[in-house]
């Protein structure tokens, strides 16, 4: 039982690592440091996590909505992961 929760924690991370990088990355995947610098693009996150939700409940499957997709599925593994 302790391996599967495992398992269901490192995918947790990986989605939710998975989505946090393409919500910092440009067209091209490159990350701009200035803004990365201080705040970890947390703003950068934030807004597009906003934006990716409201694209998901309008049907709309762009970037964004890809992306916090990635979290809200992270994020519902760990909560799983920890309730196991």
């Amino acid at each position: 039982m302790e391996k599967l929760r495992l398992v269901v924690l490192i995918i947790g991370c990986i989605c939710i690592l998975f989505g946090y990088f393409r919500f910092i990355t440009d067209e091209q995947g490159n990350v701009n440091l200035q803004n990365y610098r201080f705040t970890g693009g947390l703003g950068l996150v934030l807004i597009g996590i906003v934006a990716g939700t409201h694209d998901l409940f309008s049907r709309y499957l762009s970037k964004n909505a890809l992306s916090a997709l990635a979290i809200y599925t992270g994020l519902l593994l760990f909560y799983l992961g920890f309730s196991i």
